[in-house]
C-alpha cells in the first residue's frame, strides 16, 4: 500500500510541473509573438489635415501615495516630459493625435497638411506610436 500512495504523490509532483512547464512556454510564445508584432510591421504611410495643435508641458509630480495606496514611509516622484501633439483629421474621416518633434511642431499651422507614420502591429494590431515625418 505504500508503493502505491508514493506513487500517486510522485505522479502529482510530475502532473504540476507539466502544467508549470505549458504554462511558461505558452507565455514565452506569447511574448516573442507581441514582440515580433510591434517591432517588424512596416508603418503605414498617412498624411492628414491638422485641427488642433497641443502643447502638454513638462511636470513632475511627488507624493506619498501612488493609484491612491500607500507604499510606505518615503516619497513617490513621477515626471513627464513636455509634449508636442497635433490632432489631424484623415481623408477617410478619422482623427489621430500625432506626436512631433518641436521643430516639426513650431512650423506646423493648423489647416496644413503633414505627412506621419502610423506604427501598428499587424497581427495583435497593437497601436502604440505615431510620429510625425514631415520633411
Amino acid at each position: 500500500m505504500g508503493n502505491i500512495n508514493l506513487f500517486m504523490e510522485q505522479a502529482k509532483k510530475n502532473y504540476s510541473s507539466y502544467w508549470i512547464g505549458a504554462i511558461v512556454l505558452a507565455s514565452v510564445v506569447t511574448l516573442a509573438l507581441v514582440s515580433y508584432d510591434l517591432l517588424f510591421s512596416k508603418p503605414d504611410h498617412l498624411q492628414a489635415k491638422v485641427i488642433e495643435k497641443i502643447y502638454v508641458p513638462a511636470y513632475t509630480v511627488s507624493g506619498g501615495t501612488y493609484s491612491g495606496m500607500r507604499r510606505g514611509n518615503y516619497g513617490i516622484t513621477t515626471q513627464k516630459e513636455e509634449q508636442w501633439i497635433a490632432l489631424v483629421k484623415t481623408n477617410e474621416g478619422d482623427t489621430l493625435k500625432v506626436h512631433c518633434h518641436i521643430s516639426h511642431y513650431e512650423k506646423t499651422e493648423i489647416g496644413d497638411v503633414i505627412k506621419f507614420n502610423k506604427y501598428e502591429g499587424h497581427l495583435f494590431h497593437i497601436h502604440y506610436f505615431a510620429h510625425n515625418e514631415e520633411e
